[in-house]
């Protein structure tokens, strides 16, 4: 099996992720309760923290990441939120905070359009991220 990868995005992006990280071992979270427990249980490689995870709880998600399990590599991404809701110093200051607490990367999925050639470089960035 693949590496294990934390996700806790909403139901819209999760689907998008399952598909790009086929063949990984993928665990969902809705609530910053479910994603304690589980980081609890067992290391990720991976966590993928979506800008409106738990009515937009995704800072205090990225702490949790960073403090319950510091070797796990973080993504912090906005999903399916359409472009007109965040404009771009929306997302700038979205990107800088993630990065100050930890983030390796954080991802714009609106970059990656739904299509083959989207799909396979939104794969491609996301496998980067488990290469140790």
């Amino acid at each position: 099996m693949g590496d294990s990868v934390l996700l806790a995005v909403s139901p819209g992006t999760r689907e998008r992720l399952e598909a790009a990280l086929a063949g990984h071992t993928l665990v969902g979270v809705e609530t910053l309760d479910q994603a304690r427990a589980e980081l609890g249980r067992r290391r990720f490689d991976l966590v993928i923290i979506g800008a409106r995870f738990e009515e937009s709880t995704s800072f205090d998600m990225l702490r949790l990441v960073t403090a319950a399990s510091p070797g796990s590599r973080v993504v912090c991404l906005r999903g399916v939120i359409p472009r007109s809701v965040l404009g771009k110093s929306s997302v700038d200051a979205f990107r800088i905070a993630c990065e100050a607490l930890g983030a390796a990367l954080v991802l714009d999925l609106l970059d990656y359009p739904r299509d083959d050639t989207g799909d396979a470089a939104l794969r491609a960035t996301l496998e980067h991220e488990l290469v140790p």
